[in-house]
């Protein structure tokens, strides 16, 4: 059985800009092991910057991020693993190439070819990641994910150019990572199902 993951994180009178122009001010929220927060809101409104100030990877111009478990704080590169709009392919490689890569990164020892299958891209693993589709390379960062043995995942519009099928994927994949008490935020303009579980909602405005 999956042990508990124990992961939660805090965010205390967070603001955040892009350039000059002010995104997000004071905002302050908490999430516990096996929640979900869905992020939403209109284009340009901070939905990717606050995922990657969550990541470690943007400083906040106020507040603070913390990650922890089993009451320990964690740096983000520890605890998090970050599916972005427009993942980190690497074009001159082959599919299995890829994510093997990925996998030696954080010490995944899982046969990359099970981790294929489970995504749906059984036999795929000799295609050139240039000639993926975007539903494709949607199946690859959902690979990424599982094999990164992170305990929080942070999803840009993770369902975007999946078909019926790679919806339900993402679903059911979730829905296991939230089980075993890790925690996912998703930036997206539509609800994304979780199987087994209803995500917190927290919408974006202008201004706010």
């Amino acid at each position: 059985m999956t042990q508990p993951r124990d992961i939660s994180l805090t965010v205390e009178s967070l603001s955040l800009s892009r350039g000059d122009t002010p995104l997000i001010a004071g905002l302050s929220l908490s999430v516990e092991p096996g929640q979900a927060l869905w992020l939403t809101g209109p284009n340009g409104i901070g939905k990717t910057t606050l995922l990657l100030a969550m990541a470690g990877l943007l400083m906040p111009d106020r507040g603070t991020v913390a990650w922890s478990q089993s009451s320990q704080i964690l740096p983000a590169r520890n605890a998090v693993a970050y599916a972005a709009h427009q993942g980190p392919e690497q074009a001159g490689l082959l599919l299995r190439e890829d994510l093997a890569f990925w996998q030696a990164l954080h010490g995944d020892k899982t046969p990359t070819e099970t981790r294929l299958e489970a995504v749906g891209l059984s036999g795929r693993g000799r295609t050139p990641v240039a000639g993926l589709s975007a539903g494709q390379r949607r199946r690859l960062s959902l690979a990424r994910l599982v094999s990164s043995n992170r305990s929080a995942w942070l999803m840009d519009e993770p369902l975007a150019g999946l078909d019926a099928s790679g919806r339900s994927l993402v679903t059911q994949t979730l829905g296991t990572h939230l089980a075993s008490g890790g925690i996912a935020v998703i930036a997206s303009h539509g609800p994304v199902p979780i199987a087994d579980v209803e995500a917190r909602k927290l919408v974006l405005e202008p201004g706010a």
